[in-house]
């Protein structure tokens, strides 16, 4: 096999008798202390010699590199193990797809420290950052150091920040909705059901609760029960709780994921579904639509979250100014068969 050698900026000096500067100039079209007669000789042995440039090198020397960073708050091995994993494999696919119609290209940065994530950002001359799932801790020092444009999504920042833009969607207007629609089919007894301490499922809650307030529901803050993140000791809790899960009409789950993985358990445990007990989630995710039966759910827009998110970033990147500092993205409710009247 033939070895292929890396042509260095340094090569090309030396061939040429100038300096590696001069050749930088020359290669990053900054040439006015450089003579007609030595760029054009460096011109010839860039083109004889088969420089390739540095990707990094022309970015940084760009006052715009039309590149976006994209950072997902975890890597790619927590992912497989999260109810969020295909929710960010969409995103990720729907912002490449945002990005690219305007104009950019994207560059995604799996679980980083901030230090790592303004370290590539500086390398590659990003012309801003779009950041998912990202802790508050991590939010707040990424910003203090980050001067150029920042949208996030689903972070959920209680208060505004200059320079940055939220996205989200509108989790408590979700939890609200699913709320007065099993409302609407006649549940009285409902549990929600939350495996999280996340923000967005506390939002959820805090939607479902306002629509159990307004219909005079009694004792609501019992209505919500919070089990374990871990697969076996959800289930046991659920073992557990079975005369309390017995006594309801509904179930609505925080996510699809959790949902349905009820569903199998419940059936097991000799629960009919949806003849003794209905079952809802939250996503619409692939597991909605896959689980038996079918769930109803809440629907979140990936695309159109993955939209605002660039559609905002470009117009900081041009200088204009997003029509909200946090955009928030409509949901509804998707009927499906895993809820019934009562």
């Amino acid at each position: 096999m033939e070895m292929v050698t890396l042509v260095r900026i340094k090569d090309i000096a030396e061939r040429a008798g100038v300096s590696t500067t001069t050749v930088s100039n020359v290669i990053h079209q900054k040439e006015g202390k450089v003579s007609p007669v030595v760029a054009e000789r460096i011109r010839k042995l860039i083109e004889e010699m088969g420089y390739i440039p540095s990707l990094s090198a022309q970015m940084l020397a760009r006052d715009s590199s039309h590149i976006i960073g994209v950072v997902m708050g975890y890597s790619p091995e927590e992912s497989l193990r999260s109810r969020d994993g295909l929710l960010a494999a969409g995103l990720v696919g729907y912002l490449e797809e945002a990005i690219h119609s305007e104009g950019y290209y994207m560059m995604l940065l799996t679980r980083r420290s901030v230090e790592e994530i303004l370290q590539e950002s500086q390398a590659w001359n990003f012309d801003g950052l779009i950041a998912c799932n990202l802790t508050q801790e991590e939010i707040e020092a990424l910003h203090s150091s980050y001067e150029k444009p920042l949208v996030l999504i689903d972070s959920n920042l209680e208060r505004s920040v200059p320079n940055v833009c939220q996205v989200s969607s509108d989790e408590a207007g979700g939890g609200y909705q699913m709320g007065r629609y099993l409302l609407s089919r006649g549940h009285r007894h409902i549990l929600f059901i939350t495996a999280d301490d996340q923000e967005n499922d506390r939002l959820r809650w805090l939607g479902f609760r306002q629509a159990m307030e307004e219909a005079d529901m009694e004792q609501v803050d019992a209505m919500c029960l919070r089990v374990s993140g871990d697969r076996e000791e959800r289930l046991a809790q659920y073992e557990e709780k079975l005369p309390l899960l017995r006594q309801q009409t509904a179930l609505c789950f925080s996510s699809d994921f959790h949902a349905a993985e009820a569903l199998n358990w419940l059936r097991a445990a000799g629960l009919e579904t949806p003849g003794e007990l209905s079952v809802a989630g939250f996503d619409d995710m692939v597991y909605a639509k896959t689980a038996w039966p079918a769930l109803t759910t809440v629907h979140q827009s990936l695309d159109k979250k993955a939209q605002a998110a660039v559609r905002a970033l470009a117009d900081m990147v041009s200088g204009i100014e997003p029509e909200s500092d946090h955009l928030k993205i409509a949901t509804c409710v998707v009927e499906r068969d895993s809820v019934r009247d009562v």
